[in-house]
């Protein structure tokens, strides 16, 4: 707080002609005189005011922003009083708040409050960024190519340079889109993120516990191409794959569903196209979030 100092008493001594000289001086200046802090001869100068520090415009997260224009020790005169203020940095657009997940998901027994978070995130990034493959030819175009399983009612379409880019998780860069036919045209459904070739469910990252389950295709076999790998049959689980084929699927994978799932929005296909759940553990079908997103 800025204390003010006091006015001094007026000294007892004064004689009737500085009293006139002050009430002299007092109506030059309510005419009009261009100074408007005249003082007696005998009263030392008043200290001038320092403005206050500039506070944050609401909406400015804490920022300083520019004051209004004060006089700090000269009066403004009376021919300048419809000059516009400055423009205060309130009047421009809120600093925008940093971003969160925009999804709300259930939780589930032993899933901590890290993990439901990390669940969440994931899926709300993956629903923004997949926005840019929403159609087959987006994905086409930025190096994806389906494997051939469009009969499944769900077609994968695969960027197999990202499997080992050194990406995990990203989703700027999922190494599959899912797509399904709704409405006449095919759209995109799902994210599939997959581990390196050669990882195992011992190499899975910890997202959401309980809520993200991860899977393997252990009896799928696709063309060994390196960039168009196409399924070209089935085997047993711990069968060998025909001459010219591998089990490039059976690496971990998660599916993020960005339409609402009947099994949650981490849930792995069914049927043919389901794949295989760690040992111990049963499908997951998280129907509690099934409205997600």
């Amino acid at each position: 707080m800025i204390e003010l100092s006091k006015t001094p008493r007026r000294p007892r001594r004064l004689g009737r002609s500085v009293a006139m000289a002050a009430s002299a001086v007092l109506l030059a200046a309510a005419c009009g005189s261009s100074s408007t802090h005249a003082a007696s001869p005998t009263v030392p100068k008043q200290a001038p005011v320092t403005t206050a520090a500039p506070t944050a415009a609401p909406g400015t997260r804490g920022h300083t922003t520019t004051p209004r224009t004060h006089a700090a020790t000269t009066a403004v005169p009376a021919t300048t009083a419809t000059v516009p203020p400055t423009t205060v940095a309130a009047t421009a657009p809120p600093t925008t708040a940093a971003p969160g997940p925009h999804v709300v998901l259930t939780s589930e027994q032993d899933v901590t409050p890290a993990e439901l978070n990390r669940a969440e995130t994931l899926l709300d990034e993956t629903i923004t960024d997949l926005k840019r493959f929403e159609y087959p030819t987006e994905a086409f175009a930025a190096g994806y190519r389906s494997i051939g399983d469009a009969l499944t009612g769900d077609e994968h379409y695969v960027n197999w340079s990202y499997v080992d880019d050194g990406h995990i998780l990203d989703p700027a860069r999922p190494e599959s889109v899912v797509y399904e036919v709704r409405n006449g045209r095919q759209v995109a459904v799902a994210a599939m993120y997959m581990l390196p070739f050669g990882s195992t469910f011992a190499n899975v990252p910890d997202v959401g516990g309980a809520l993200t389950q991860w899977h393997v295709h252990r009896n799928l076999c696709l063309t060994e191409s390196a960039t168009h790998k196409v399924l070209a049959g089935m085997t047993a689980d711990n069968g060998t794959c025909p001459p010219g084929t591998n089990k490039a699927g059976n690496t971990p994978m998660l599916h993020v569903w960005i339409v609402p799932n009947a099994c949650g929005p981490f849930a792995a296909l069914e049927g043919v196209g389901a794949g295989q759940v760690p040992a111990g553990q049963t499908r997951n079908c998280d129907t509690r979030n099934a409205s997600v997103p």
